[in-house]
């Protein structure tokens, strides 16, 4: 599938809100959890800062910021989308999660706080154009021992899913090559250099790196489901050609894998990035 590719400086998403319209109830109940190894790692840091936030930027539905704060933490969740933030109230609620404090906002509009011992993105560093402005936007928050986690369910390189290309086929049968980023019809756009690239030329360019096999099991449904849960294939997106997509997408994976199950092992990833200083602290 095509992208557009944009160079540093580049604008922003003009409405970085509004991408993920429509998608968040889904997001919540298919996208794949974390493993608990990586969360345990980011607690475990953390800690080493008592009294300091922990800030779960591009937070969604809240994954990332509930585990966190199950686990102890003292989290502020950030999202630019009122709807993700709703869904992710919902959830923390559901799971007796009250020590999260939930804020609209982004990596262009940071809360007005500097005592952040970490922060956490999961999945969402590559939409945070130009990735350098948002990591020297942290530079102002995070104590200077803190650091920055980018949390992945896959990192770049590892091999995709064995049912990607099957999806991909389907979603250029209907919505065409190029790939857009939410009904506001924006281009899906990815920056040159890889997420490492960008965070060795950043404050927090002292790297350390985890990565942890974790076994993808779903059911025809719920793989149908994940596709809503994207900017690119949402039902906004999709609107009037949804139901021929859907309906396409099942019979192409039924006739791929008749049982509708489907198993992978992928490796889920964490880098945290701290300053150059801070390296023989921990």
């Amino acid at each position: 599938m095509q992208h557009e590719r944009v160079a540093a400086g580049s604008a922003p998403y003009r409405a970085p809100g509004d991408v993920f319209t429509g998608t968040a109830r889904y997001y919540a109940d298919f996208r794949p959890v974390y493993p608990a190894e990586l969360i345990d790692v980011c607690v475990q840091f953390a800690s080493a800062f008592p009294g300091r936030r922990v800030l779960d930027l591009a937070t969604g539905t809240g994954a990332v910021a509930i585990a966190l704060a199950e686990r102890g933490g003292d989290v502020v969740a950030v999202d630019p989308s009122s709807e993700m933030l709703d869904e992710a109230r919902r959830s923390a609620a559901e799971r007796g999660v009250t020590n999260v404090d939930w804020q609209e906002g982004s990596s262009y509009g940071l809360p007005d706080f500097d005592d952040v011992g970490l922060v956490t993105i999961g999945d969402a560093f590559h939409w945070m154009i130009p990735r350098s402005d948002a990591l020297a936007a942290l530079d102002q928050r995070v104590v200077p021992d803190g650091a920055v986690a980018l949390l992945s369910h896959r990192w770049p390189g590892h091999p995709k899913p064995s049912w990607d290309p099957f999806l991909n086929r389907v979603r250029a049968r209907h919505l065409g090559p190029t790939l857009t980023a939410g009904p506001t019809g924006e281009v899906s756009r990815d920056e040159v250099g890889t997420q490492e690239d960008v965070f060795r030329n950043s404050a927090f360019s002292h790297l350390t790196k985890m990565t942890t096999d974790y076994t993808l099991n779903v059911t025809l449904d719920q793989l149908v489901n994940w596709q809503f849960s994207q900017a690119q294939t949402s039902i906004p997106v999709l609107g009037e050609r949804r139901g021929a997509f859907e309906a396409d997408l099942r019979a192409t994976l039924r006739a791929w894998e008749p049982s509708e199950r489907f198993e992978e092992i992928s490796q889920a990833h964490l880098l945290l990035g701290r300053r150059p200083s801070a390296r023989g602290g921990r």
